[in-house]
């Protein structure tokens, strides 16, 4: 058996708490929208790419700035880099998150590395240990320095025909078009 408490609250008490309720209610249904409703309809077509091609991987970039830049395609060099703005990264299967349907990573701009779950610690560790506390780690390495050439090098530029050619081409086929009738017409 329950008990009903009875409370004295006039109507506009009433209202004011029924308000209040409504707006903790529909508060917690914006909390629980799946992360996919807040990109534009061109960022989730991007996103299904990734879902059709196994060497192209969704990135999440921390820059410099401490902001977060992406959801960024990325295409998978050798297995085990990927190259975002000339910036080389090393890529790790073991540091792939699932994103609901999709997988991403996240790679952080100041050290090239992906994110994983054990990281914090080595972090803190690498840091602690340098010459440079708090300062940036800077990658020298000769092997990433000749990858970032060789997918440079791999990349093919996209080869655009300017309109001039494309007039120049319509003039010449439009001559061939009447030189062709004028020489198959009835001759008297």
């Amino acid at each position: 058996m329950t008990n009903k408490i009875k409370v004295e609250m006039t109507r506009e008490q009433y209202k004011k708490l029924k308000s209040e309720y409504k707006e903790d209610q529909s508060s917690e249904k914006l909390k629980q929208k799946p992360m996919g409703q807040y990109f534009r309809f061109k960022k989730k077509m991007d996103m299904n790419k990734s879902l059709k091609k196994s060497d192209i991987v969704l990135v999440f970039l921390l820059n410099l700035k401490k902001q977060i830049e992406g959801p960024l395609l990325v295409k998978i060099y050798g297995g085990n880099f990927f190259v975002i703005r000339n910036h080389v990264y090393r890529f790790n299967p073991d540091n792939v998150f699932s994103f609901g349907k999709y997988k991403a990573g996240i790679a952080r701009e100041f050290d090239r590395e992906m994110v994983g779950i054990s990281d914090y610690e080595d972090l803190v560790r690498k840091d602690y240990n340098s010459t440079n506390p708090g300062g940036r780690v800077n990658i020298n390495d000769p092997v990433l320095i000749k990858a970032l050439i060789a997918a440079r090098l791999s990349e093919k530029p996209k080869v655009a025909i300017s309109p001039g050619k494309w007039i120049f081409i319509g003039v010449v086929l439009l001559i061939i078009v009447v030189g062709f009738f004028m020489m198959t017409g009835n001759k008297p």
